[in-house]
This record gives C-alpha cells, sequence and structure tokens, in this order.
C-alpha cells in the first residue's frame, strides 16, 4: 500500500486515502505504519470510513459480537471510529506523524465530545504508557482529525447539537457530507442547526478547502 500511495499520490485528483473503518489490527499498530509515512510524504490525508466490519479477517462489528439486524450496524458506526481513534492516540501515530490528518467518514459526531473528555481523563491517570504524548489527546485529534456530518445525528431539539458541534471546535473539525444518492442522504438546507457564520463557512466548504487543497472556482478542478 505506501507503494501504490507514492506511486498514485501526486495525481491531481488523488486527495486522499481511504481505509474501510475495521481492520485485523488497531491502526495505531505498527504493521501500518510504512503507509502513513507515504501518506505523509505525499499530503494525503487518511480516511475512515465504514465497509468490511465483521467480514473476513476483521473482528465483530460491535463489542456485544455479530448484529442481526442493519438497524443495530447503523446505530453503532460511531463505535469504529471511537476504537480505529483511541489506538491511532494511543499507539503515537498522531505524534510520530505531526503532519498527518486523518478523516471519520460516516461514522456520525455526537459522541465526540464525551470520547475525547474521557481520553483527556484517562491520559491524566495513565500517561505513564504514553510518554511520547506530550499533550492531551484531544489536542492531538483537533489538530489532526476531521470528521464529516452524515449521517447527522437529530436532536429534538436542534440547540442541543449546536452545543455539540460547539463543544467538538467544529469550526476546525468538521465537514459536511451529504452521503448522495444513499437513502439516508442529508440536505444541506436542513441536516444542521442555524450556526455562527463563520462556523456555517468552516463546516460547509472551508475545512474540505484546507484539507485538500481545494480552488475557490470548482471549474479548476482538473477533470482527468
Amino acid at each position: 500500500m505506501a507503494e501504490m500511495i507514492r506511486e498514485l499520490g501526486d495525481h491531481p485528483r488523488v486527495v486522499q486515502v481511504v481505509m474501510p473503518m475495521a481492520s485485523q489490527h488497531p491502526y495505531g499498530h505498527e504493521y501500518y505504519w510504512p503507509m502513513y509515512e507515504a501518506a505523509e510524504e505525499m499530503e494525503l490525508p487518511i480516511a475512515m470510513h465504514p465497509y468490511t466490519e465483521g467480514h473476513g479477517v476483521t473482528r465483530p462489528p460491535t463489542g456485544a459480537g455479530h448484529p442481526n439486524t442493519y438497524f443495530e450496524w447503523h446505530t453503532l458506526l460511531g463505535t469504529y471510529a471511537m476504537g480505529q481513534l483511541v489506538s491511532l492516540v494511543a499507539e503515537g501515530v498522531l505524534a510520530k506523524f505531526p503532519n498527518l490528518n486523518f478523516v471519520v467518514i460516516e461514522g456520525g459526531l455526537s459522541w465526540v465530545p464525551h470520547f475525547l473528555w474521557r481520553m483527556d481523563k484517562d491520559w491524566k491517570a495513565l500517561r505513564a504508557q504514553v510518554p511520547y504524548l506530550q499533550k492531551p489527546p484531544s489536542e492531538y485529534v483537533r489538530d489532526q482529525v476531521r470528521f464529516t456530518t452524515q449521517p447527522i445525528e437529530e436532536p429534538d431539539n436542534p440547540e442541543h447539537l449546536l452545543q455539540i458541534l460547539e463543544m467538538m471546535h467544529a469550526e476546525e473539525t468538521v465537514m459536511f457530507a451529504s452521503d448522495y444518492p444513499h437513502w439516508d442522504t442529508d440536505s444541506p438546507v436542513y441536516a444542521l442547526p442555524p450556526m455562527s457564520d463563520e462556523m456555517e463557512q468552516a463546516v460547509m466548504a472551508g475545512n474540505a478547502q484546507e484539507l485538500y487543497g481545494l480552488p475557490n472556482d470548482p471549474t479548476s478542478l482538473p477533470t482527468n
């Protein structure tokens, strides 16, 4: 994979590396580090997307085992991302590759604040196990990880979702995704609650432009 990243990574239409959310080993494992080195070298973020959970050599898709319904699997999408993110932090990937970015696609985002709070709390008590982490885990995530909105959570009170976005510094960490044309596509008009102009510009366009080096004029994008 590292060779492929270096071979194709400078193509003008290649802007990231995509990996399944499930794996034989958690993504912090040194087995994957040559790929991270290549991606950082080519200035390509690595995206994780649900796909192979519970298939082939991967482990059961939930901590409770194999679910019987798509409803269960879809509800727990965020837990796959949690497992991979804590591995990337705890095994030192984000510290080892400070110029490498990761993107969590289709994992939702309402879980992010409490996940970061828990990591920071445990880091304070167990930091002897991770001496290479020179700052709280949440700061590594804030600097190097981006989250896409789809499938966005839909609380009865939209203000609660806005509070979640504020807690996770969405103006830096969140990118809108519609997942069009899938059955659960999110509308850019209705999916998100009203937010400040600064946050809205960043979430709907600015963060993705910065991460992928996209131009302001879409007609200037390469077509071949």
